[in-house]
């Protein structure tokens, strides 16, 4: 199986490349590469397992088929054919800036390679994933009751 790998940091894509292998062998291979970097005095470390769910329009390429029969589950509507594959996560240099603002400088985003566009797709979350949000200007964060 083709298998995606890329790996971003702090808003860029650091490296993506597709690689031959078993998709579980190949997130172990990477969680212990991060675990290489990563610091547990500064940050967490975490392994996420998600599905994700991606639209293709009628009719599919028979290898796409191919393709989705075997790395995850395929089925139709009456003019769409829904995909289901894993895609996993792998986050070894992240913090908390505040109670509700969490993120992640460095990750490692994994799945199985389906196309050039569903790859660009990936990239783009990768890079959203790792860049610092700021909420909108003149908003503070609410302070507790002070006593006086």
């Amino acid at each position: 199986m083709k298998v995606l790998i890329i790996r971003a940091e702090k808003g860029s894509i650091i490296s993506s490349e597709i690689k031959d292998g078993e998709i579980a062998k190949i997130v172990k291979n990477k969680s212990e590469d991060a675990m290489k970097e990563w610091n547990p005095e500064l940050s967490d470390f975490i392994v996420l397992k998600d599905e994700r769910e991606v639209d293709f329009p009628l009719p599919l390429k028979p290898e796409l088929v191919d393709i989705m029969r075997n790395i995850g589950s395929l089925s139709r509507t009456s003019d769409k054919a829904i995909a289901r594959f894993p895609i996993y996560t792998i986050s070894f240099e992240n913090m908390m800036i505040s109670e509700d603002n969490y993120v992640e400088h460095k990750i490692y985003l994994i799945a199985p390679y389906i196309n050039d566009d569903i790859k660009i797709e990936l990239e783009k979350e990768a890079t959203e994933i790792t860049t610092e949000k700021t909420g909108p200007e003149g908003i503070e964060e609410e302070k507790g009751d002070e006593e006086i």
